[in-house]
């Protein structure tokens, strides 16, 4: 009897064992690139009114219930050619000499603005400055200086030349 050999070649060059370790490395690879991203990355902060109570999340309306018995209410012109933004609002009593604009991002913090808009002379005109363009959906918070009310609308692009109608009662 002769027994037959076969040389199966080095250890490298066998297609069952690349078959099987070729998932095993991409997982490593990925798993250190994401381990990586995850800890290099900050989560940005909602900017909202929310705070936890125990294990649940709570919301304040309190600023809003004080816009709406304020009667504030009006309009916002955004030109993001130009980068001005215009805010003509009535109200019950007199709202100051600047207001903040917020124009948040919803998922990354760095996008954010926080504008100051202050008084033109005419009652209720406001004007100020974008600081960077706006691309993408966006929450507007006006509120005042001293944040003792709010107003929050969410806007759409198109932003040049639109003109986004702001009312504490229609949210």
């Amino acid at each position: 009897m002769t027994e037959q050999t076969h040389d199966i070649g080095p250890w490298y060059k066998q297609t069952w064992l690349w078959f099987v370790l070729t998932p095993l490395i991409a997982v490593v690879i990925y798993g250190t690139k994401f381990l990586y991203l995850a800890i290099t990355t900050m989560d940005g902060v909602v900017k909202d009114d929310y705070y936890k109570v125990a294990r649940g999340t709570t919301v304040d309306n309190s600023k809003s219930v004080n816009a709406i018995s304020l009667g504030i209410k009006g309009n916002i012109l955004i030109d993001a050619v130009t980068g001005d933004i215009r805010l003509d609002l009535s109200s019950y009593n007199d709202l100051g000499n600047s207001l903040t604009v917020d124009l948040v991002h919803p998922t990354h913090q760095k996008y954010d603005q926080s504008i100051t808009v202050r008084s033109t002379g005419s009652e209720g005109v406001y004007a100020g400055s974008l600081q960077s363009q706006l691309t993408g959906k966006r929450y507007l918070i006006i509120s005042d200086t001293d944040s003792t009310w709010s107003i929050r609308r969410e806007i759409l692009p198109p932003y040049d030349q639109n003109t986004f109608t702001v009312d504490p009662n229609a949210l």
